[in-house]
């Protein structure tokens, strides 16, 4: 249970009744200390004064203080004050004097859905640069000037923060931040300021969408196409399609913003469910980036290939250091050495709670599992043969920070994933000075990706453009264009154009070379034809059930026991039940986490609610067989991870 209250600081009052003005002339000629006449006014100006504020404007505020109590003209108590949890500002926002014609046009359709005052979707279809955040302050704006409020939805905590930047030289204070990452006593200062109608704003993660504005008329979802808003613990639910009830509850408008809408958005714009707004060029006309190509097969076998860059790459980075500019690495995998492989039998060392390769990490020279967080040093032998020597493979973000180091130790170097973020304000301290050019490249993950305007930033590299592919998902295609879009869509967003260099081993995969194309109507058409095909959303919904016990054997059993169950119920439905198909049960790809074994059956179905129906069977059905056997039954809407 939270156990977070207000932050109560002393404070220094004056007594009722008493008027300093009087105060001050019956003293006349006792004032001897130090700026005591100022002190008096200083208190008379608020009223009501912080002791730590007063403290920072006397050095002899202590003294005074008591002093004045004695004499019964000040009290001491204590006030609650409100915590600060935006920190500095990353980068603040410049209001532009004119708007573009396609800015125009945009703002005019959500003025007019705002003015109306009902329910309704829109998808602001803008490539990276087009001017869409310029849109929402607008649009922000104009529900405030209504005596309304708004939501605005980031899929990255660091980006709450980054935001709020670039709204508050428009809103001043009245922007609340709310995310996971706040202290309790944050969280619950923002919180009660949302209720109490001092915010008109709200900023953050997933979580901000609940916030307690009781006069909604605006809920900006940005980058609506990441995986982020969809949250894979219990309560299990979609951020972007809970934005879409809560705004259907309130009568207010919606607007899913993206440079690469989701498949299943743009196709509700097929469908007449949300409105489409284009904004298919960039601010000022200002060119896409020139994308390159590398084949990395040509290097396979080569001498000298054991870096993360190849020739070209390298090459690029050193012309853009000598010309003064910024650039950004992308690779989507932390640590240092992703395997830790056995000189012997070559089997690679494993968690021994979960069925995934260990990672080692230069800092703290340890092997982690980045699932349970297990974690163990380097000493070791292999556990398949029991031989001493074990070798590194591979490379993470720590490994390509590290030869970064060496082959341009001039460079200011920084790393931004999830390690390098752990404490509260690191990743907004890697972002400002980055923001400021203090950082000359800039490593990491697909948190980089998201949302950050950095003028200086004229190359982007991707190390590794294959990795999503490999994911054993439906969305794997979708999800390697949309990273390659957003990453790509960095570079080139100030007054120079950007070049943007991609290393892959599938250089004609068609979600590769859309990206590399920025052509969206060609990914998108050929995505949702193998979806239509094989019948996955946006064309079907989706029941994913994970299994979990401590016995292999007896979630295995659990797991065929209820499949079999399920196509029982089917067969029963014959004028329904082919709407329904019950694929598994297998194996999950990452078959053990945290010492519990995973099985797990997909149900697609055509209709949500004949889905609802039998998952609703299903679970009563199952229940006291899955407790009598120590299985658990974990069921994802819609999932997103299928591992």
């Amino acid at each position: 249970r939270d156990q977070a209250g207000p932050l109560m600081l002393s404070c220094v009052r004056l007594r009722e009744g008493v008027d300093i003005r009087t105060l001050v002339l019956s003293s006349e000629g006792r004032l001897k200390a130090k700026n005591e006449l100022e002190f008096l006014k200083a208190i008379d100006e608020r009223k009501t004064i912080l002791l730590k504020d007063l403290k920072a404007k006397f050095t002899n505020a202590s003294y005074l203080v008591n002093k004045w109590i004695k004499k019964g003209a000040l009290e001491s108590s204590r006030m609650a004050v409100y915590r600060n949890p935006a920190g500095e500002i990353i980068r603040p926002g410049v209001i532009p004097v004119e708007l573009y014609e396609q800015q125009k046009s945009s703002l005019a359709h959500i003025r007019k859905l705002l003015n109306k005052k009902t329910f309704s979707v829109s998808l602001l279809f803008g490539d990276t640069g087009s001017g869409k955040t310029e849109v929402y302050c607008r649009a922000v704006e104009h529900v405030i000037r209504q005596g309304r409020q708004a939501i605005l939805m980031v899929p990255e905590i660091g980006l709450a923060a980054y935001m709020a930047g670039l709204f508050r030289s428009r809103l001043g204070n009245r922007i609340a931040i709310y995310h996971s990452r706040l202290g309790r006593g944050e969280r619950y200062d923002e919180w009660m300021r949302i209720a109490a109608g001092d915010a008109d704003l709200v900023i953050g993660a997933r979580s901000a969408l609940f916030s307690p504005l009781p006069r909604l008329g605006l809920i900006i979802v940005d980058e609506e196409h990441d995986s982020a808003y969809k949250q894979d613990a219990s309560p299990r639910y979609q951020a972007r399609d809970a934005a879409v009830m809560r705004a259907k509850i309130e009568k207010a408008l919606v607007v899913l913003g993206s440079g690469t809408p989701s498949v299943q958005s743009y196709q509700n714009t097929i469908n007449g469910r949300y409105h489409l707004v284009s904004m298919p060029r960039r601010v000022g006309d200002r060119p896409l980036p020139d994308v390159e190509v590398i084949d990395m097969r040509s290097f396979e076998g080569q001498q000298g290939m054991k870096e993360a860059l190849s020739p070209g790459l390298r090459e690029a980075v050193e012309q853009n250091l000598t010309a003064g500019n910024q650039t950004l690495l992308f690779l989507n995998r932390r640590g240092f050495f992703p395997l830790y492989l056995c000189r012997s039998c070559g089997n690679p060392v494993s968690c021994p709670n979960c069925d995934i390769t260990l990672t080692y990490h230069l800092e703290g020279d340890r092997l982690n599992c980045h699932y349970c967080g297990f974690s163990s040093g380097t000493d070791i032998k292999c556990p398949a043969c029991g031989f001493p020597r074990l070798r590194p493979y591979g490379f993470g973000t720590e490994k390509l920070e590290q030869d970064l180091e060496k082959l341009f130790p001039a460079a200011r170097i920084a790393r931004m994933d999830a390690d390098s973020t752990r404490r509260k304000g690191q990743a907004e301290g890697i972002l400002k000075e980055f923001s400021n050019h203090k950082i000359d490249i800039l490593v990491g993950t697909q948190m980089i990706t998201k949302g950050y305007d950095f003028p200086m930033v004229t190359l982007v590299g991707v190390i590794s453009a294959d990795l999503s592919l490999g994911f054993p998902d439906f969305r794997a295609a979708e999800r390697t264009f949309q990273i390659l879009s957003q990453v790509a869509g960095r570079a080139g967003r100030g007054a120079q154009k950007g070049k943007v260099i991609i290393q892959t081993f599938n250089p004609d995969h068609y979600a590769i070379r859309a990206a590399t194309t920025h052509d969206f109507q060609l990914f998108f058409e050929k995505e949702a034809d193998l979806r239509r095909q094989l019948g996955y959303p946006p064309f079907s919904h989706l029941a994913f059930l994970r299994l979990k016990g401590n016995s292999r054997t007896k979630t295995s059993d659990a797991a065929y026991f209820l499949a079999r169950d399920i196509r029982g119920m089917l067969s029963r439905w014959p004028k329904r039940g082919k709407d329904l198909q019950v694929l598994g049960p297998v194996e999950a790809a990452v078959s053990r986490i945290k010492g519990k074994y995973r099985w797990q059956i997909l149900i697609k179905s055509r209709s949500a609610a004949l889905l609802q129906h039998l998952l609703a069977d299903m679970e009563i059905r199952s229940r006291s067989f899955l407790k009598s056997v120590g299985v658990r039954l974990v069921l994802d809407i819609d999932p997103y991870q299928m591992i």
